[in-house]
């Protein structure tokens, strides 16, 4: 028996498909990832407003219109980055590590560590988003992020308050309205931006600023 002639047109279909699946899906991934890597470049070189698309699709080596096929916009870029940079942050960690805590102080102090590591490391991305907030989408995204802050620090300030460990006249919502004012995004970056201040310097000053508005002393 021919053993090409055994193998079925079918078989031969059904074997190449999941290669070629996996084949474009890889090359599709590559893309966006060439794509937001050359945004991120040029974001951080030209600021949103003047980068274009057509510049971060010549920077990408790819036409224009698979730019907009793959992220419909430039904020539909800095929206996806910013989704990936609260993936990459590793806030489940940072979590646990305040659970892991008993001193309110501690916690407090783990808390703007990981804000000031986040801001820090996405700072380029953060700035590119502040001017982009005119996007729609980019506006939704910054609002379910403040949103997100915002009933993070009060299950923060409500367990301190449980515990005793707020100051007398602050209650839990004046201790959370205080935490989520103090640990926003344009406050980081006036520091580090305008006045020079590095990442370490604006974490101690916040952790001490933040220790006298909402907890008892020790």
């Amino acid at each position: 028996m021919n053993l090409r002639n055994s193998i079925s047109y079918d078989d031969a279909v059904s074997t190449s498909r999941p290669y070629r699946s996996k084949l474009r899906t890889a090359r599709a991934e590559e893309t966006r990832l060439r794509i937001r890597s050359s945004a991120r470049k040029l974001f951080a070189t030209n600021g949103f407003v003047e980068t274009t698309i057509n510049q971060i699709a010549d920077d990408a080596g790819v036409a224009h219109q698979t730019v907009y096929a793959v992220f419909g916009s430039k904020g539909g870029i800095v929206t996806a980055m910013l989704e990936d940079l609260e993936e990459s942050a590793g806030l489940d960690e940072w979590v646990a590590r305040m659970i892991a805590e008993e001193d309110p102080h501690r916690q407090l102090r783990i808390f703007v560590s990981w804000i000031c590591t986040f801001f820090h490391q996405g700072a380029p991305m953060l700035r590119a988003a502040l001017q982009a907030l005119a996007d729609p989408d980019v506006a939704a995204f910054a609002e379910r992020g403040d949103a997100n802050r915002r009933s993070g620090t009060r299950q923060l300030t409500a367990m301190w308050a449980a515990g005793g460990h707020l100051r007398e006249d602050v209650d839990a919502e004046a201790a959370a309205q205080r935490l989520w004012l103090l640990t926003n995004v344009e406050q980081y970056l006036h520091a580090v931006d305008q006045l020079g201040w590095h990442t370490e310097q604006y974490e101690q000053w916040l952790g001490d600023l933040l220790e006298r508005e909402i907890l008892r002393s020790r």
